[in-house]
């Protein structure tokens, strides 16, 4: 038997710089305006709000909401680039929340097997957490991020300006994934967060993308596949997931999370996974913010498929990122996706 090996180890550098300023963007949009080689797909709202930044590129504007984060949106996208003459030399810029930049991403990463794109998240919970890292992705078949790749931006640009025109939903929305790192990952600067006075402070808000992004920065220089530690940062987003399935989307993706951490780490608690203390001080600095933790379930074998759709899933189990002090993270295998379920319906 003839063999051939195709060998490729090789040491292929994909690092990006993220910048995090305010009041620079118009700048940076000039900047690719000048090159001529920049597309841009730009959320509907971020458009309608700031229409002279985006008067002299090539926009497409896109309607971003869960249900349009599809295929079908990602085939509009493709034939904007086609219709453009797009080559591998062209960089998409995906202006706008975390869904913008995912199914931005994910038409990037397959355009001709791939061209550059750039994330400039305009919302809280995009630019701690959704635009770093190089998850793409599209929503499949009723479950949550199916499909998508592994696909690094060429750099992300956070002006926080744009959290001026951001609703208080929005803006707490993303405030919840801020607790979520504090809580896996850094002791004092959960206790940070205790003081709501804090979001009142622009230089505040700023510290918090900058420390939210340096976490995630560095467990993605570990961790890029999520095979290992990355998966920490999933703390809240199974049950998560599933309140938004169920919800019909009309819970937002960080209130749903917010109820995900806490669901899970009582979960925990019970399972003897976690600290009695983690569940306290999670339940009051979520009070302190006011986020409303409690959820009753409105379809139970929607909400079990949704468990069970988890990709972190394994088999028939789950794999659950846990708290078991403040500031530390563990991973629990083997988890019923119905025992779950029925720690939420009991806490009610």
């Amino acid at each position: 038997m003839d063999k051939v090996l195709v060998d490729l180890k090789k040491e292929v550098d994909y690092s990006y710089e993220i910048l995090i300023g305010t009041g620079f963007i118009d700048r940076e949009i000039n900047c690719f305006e000048d090159t001529g080689t920049a597309l841009f797909l730009v959320d509907e709202n971020v458009y309608n709000l700031y229409p002279k930044l985006f008067s002299r590129v090539c926009c497409f504007v896109y309607k971003a909401e869960e249900k349009r984060k599809n295929f079908d949106s990602v085939k509009d996208i493709l034939s904007f680039f086609k219709k453009n003459r797009a080559h591998r030399k062209n960089v998409l810029v995906s202006v706008g929340g975390g869904i913008t930049g995912d199914v931005g991403g994910f038409a990037a990463s397959v355009y001709m097997r791939g061209i550059p794109f750039v994330n400039v998240p305009t919302t809280f919970l995009s630019m701690v957490d959704s635009s770093v890292g190089g998850k793409t992705g599209i929503n499949f078949d009723g479950v949550k991020n199916l499909v998508g790749a592994f696909y690094q931006p060429q750099k992300v640009l956070i002006d926080t300006g744009f959290l001026d025109t951001l609703s208080d939903e929005e803006f707490m929305s993303g405030f919840a994934e801020v607790i979520k790192y504090a809580a896996v990952f850094d002791r004092e600067f959960f206790d940070e967060l205790k003081k709501s006075e804090n979001l009142k402070s622009s230089d505040f808000l700023r510290y918090a993308v900058r420390k939210c992004c340096e976490i995630k920065a560095e467990i993605v220089k570990l961790d890029e596949r999520e095979s290992g530690l990355r998966r920490l940062l999933n703390f809240g987003h199974t049950v998560g997931h599933a309140v938004e399935i169920d919800s019909g989307h009309t819970v937002k993706h960080g209130h749903a999370v917010a109820i995900g951490m806490y669901y899970e780490a009582l979960f925990a608690f019970r399972k003897g996974e976690a600290d009695k203390k983690v569940l306290g001080e999670l339940r009051d600095v979520l009070s302190v913010y006011e986020y409303d933790i409690d959820y009753k379930i409105n379809n139970e074998t929607l909400f079990l498929d949704a468990l069970k759709s988890d990709k972190k899933a394994t088999d028939s189990k789950l794999v659950l990122a846990v708290a078991p002090h403040i500031g530390e993270g563990s991973i629990v295998e083997d988890v019923s996706a119905e025992e779950l379920m029925e720690c939420v319906k009991e806490s009610v």
